[in-house]
């Protein structure tokens, strides 16, 4: 999956650790200093797959005192991404990132179509997804399945610090993978606040 690769290659600087204090974000990060909610519209299409903003709604809307913001420079790259395609019906990302320290949690949202959801197809999301994430920061050290706001949730750490964290919302057909580094765990939280 080149998902993850594609996604992370403007927001991950060095062996995926954080970015120090007083860095200034990259500029093809989607962090608008002037615009604390996220942006929403009307879903629109990339290809196959709808760019659809209404699925910020299984996100919280702050993570530890920050805003999660639409991600719209990488929607295009998700919805494009041949896994994405083949089993998505609907695909937003988000961002939320504390400028000071660099630390971050990025989410790909993906609504799968009826009845593609099956167990191998989901092993080799969080497989290709984690391959290709943390291929810039050092490959996989460590996976690791726990509980966190009563969900399975799949953990794989990197090498370099970034960790990955993938769930699976039943009942809304949602698939939500994110990819954090930081001390402020944005990514567990994140992951504490979502709603099916």
């Amino acid at each position: 999956m080149r998902l993850a690769v594609t996604l992370l290659s403007f927001i991950v600087v060095g062996c995926g650790t954080a970015v120090p204090s007083g860095t200034p974000v990259p500029t093809s990060t989607p962090f608008p200093s002037n615009s604390p909610s996220p942006p929403s519209g009307p879903p629109s299409f990339s290809g196959s797959v709808l760019i659809d903003p209404s699925l910020l709604d299984h996100l919280p809307a702050q993570v530890d005192g920050l805003d999660v913001m639409r991600s719209p420079e990488s929607d295009a790259a998700a919805a494009a991404d041949p896994v994405v395609s083949q089993h998505g019906e609907a695909v937003v990302t988000a961002l939320v990132i504390d400028p000071p320290s660099g630390d971050f949690a990025y989410a790909t949202v993906v609504r799968l179509r009826p009845g593609v959801f099956t167990e191998e197809l989901y092993r080799s999301w969080r497989e290709t997804f984690d391959e290709g994430a943390c291929s810039q920061a050092g490959g996989v050290v460590r996976v690791a399945v726990t509980t966190i706001a009563d969900r399975e949730v799949h953990i794989d750490s990197c090498e370099g610090g970034l960790r990955t964290y993938h769930v699976w919302l039943g009942n809304s057909r949602i698939l939500v993978s994110v990819s954090a580094v930081g001390e402020r765990r944005l990514g567990e939280r994140l992951v504490e606040g979502l709603k099916d």
